[in-house]
């Protein structure tokens, strides 16, 4: 259940964090919050913010977004969490003491455990070490509970060293550290429709939120989730198109899915990119006809891609 408002009508579990791609390391603390939550006889609830604490304490140093809010609730609760409570993070939230959070948290919430992941921290005074929680939890009536680090696969995990992965280009890193392939959803805009005119009709993304974490400038095999949920093959270009843009340097940054084989309309329409693997760097090819040659051939190793991850059938 997603909840914006106070809610006291069951007890509950809690966990706190940004969750910001819903990584493996999440998805263990969601995990351990879980067993303890069946063990207390509670329901498990994942805390987190509408967005990120960094936009009211220093806007100049928000990370790029791994997933948008809708995704990030939905992802929460198929990680098995009863509730997804929402906090909306302003100057008031931002000053108040870990003893004030807690208070917080068991008033307005019905929280009575509290499940801090390893290494994490909060309240304005940023107390030093799980006991000092633990002391004044024992005086609120929250039993705080640190959880074990998590030491499995791709660890360590962070949403900063996701960021860093995909903005290095290592794709396959980044998916194993999620648990699944990474996305962009965004609203298909007008372009110069250019790939029309080269036998490869393109879809310009525009991404949600606009600071949206963007792999390495490159090229990509992709699935595409259409607005009706089909899910099409498809090649992402994301760069600044040197082959074609005059000063490809201060060009806009784009990103351009070819669906293979679709001919449907899309403008307006919100597309999900599931990137699935980097096929290689974007470069300048030497004219219109090379760049053509190159987007066939990137087609054809995209859908021996699909068929090899079962994502296509032999017949497609």
């Amino acid at each position: 259940m997603i909840l914006r408002r106070g809610n006291t009508k069951r007890r509950r579990i809690g966990a706190v964090g940004m969750y910001d791609g819903v990584h493996l390391g999440h998805r263990f603390l969601l995990d351990y919050l879980r067993l303890e939550a069946n063990q207390r006889g509670l329901a498990s609830a994942a805390v987190t913010f509408s967005d990120h604490p960094l936009t009211i304490v220093r806007p100049d140093d928000v990370p790029p977004a791994l997933s948008i809010p809708e995704e990030k609730y939905a992802l929460l609760e198929e990680a098995g969490a009863d509730d997804v409570i929402i906090l909306r993070f302003d100057s008031a939230m931002r000053h108040l003491t870990a003893r004030k959070f807690l208070e917080m948290l068991h008033k307005r919430w019905a929280i009575d455990a509290l499940v801090v992941g390893f290494n994490n921290r909060f309240g304005r005074d940023r107390l030093e070490g799980i006991d000092q929680y633990r002391e004044i939890g024992r005086e609120i009536g929250i039993d705080v509970i640190e959880a074990p680090e998590y030491k499995g696969k791709g660890s360590p995990v962070s949403s900063s060293i996701v960021r860093q992965l995909l903005a290095d280009g290592k794709l396959e890193e980044a998916n194993t550290a999620l648990g699944r392939f990474y996305d962009i959803t965004g609203t298909v805009v007008d372009g110069r429709r250019l790939g029309r005119t080269l036998g490869f009709p393109t879809a310009n993304v525009a991404p949600e939120p606009a600071n949206a974490a963007l792999p390495r400038f490159g090229v990509y095999a992709a699935v595409a989730v259409t607005p009706d949920g089909e899910e099409h093959p498809a090649v992402v270009n994301i760069g600044r198109r040197p082959t074609v843009e005059e000063n490809a340097a201060t060009a806009p940054v784009t990103i351009e899915a070819h669906l293979i084989d679709y001919a449907g309309y899309l403008y307006g329409s919100r597309l999900t990119l599931r990137f699935v693997e980097r096929l290689r760097d974007e470069k300048k090819f030497a004219g219109i006809d090379k760049l053509r040659k190159a987007l066939e051939g990137d087609c054809r190793k995209a859908v021996g891609i699909f068929k090899r991850r079962g994502l296509l059938s032999a017949d497609d």
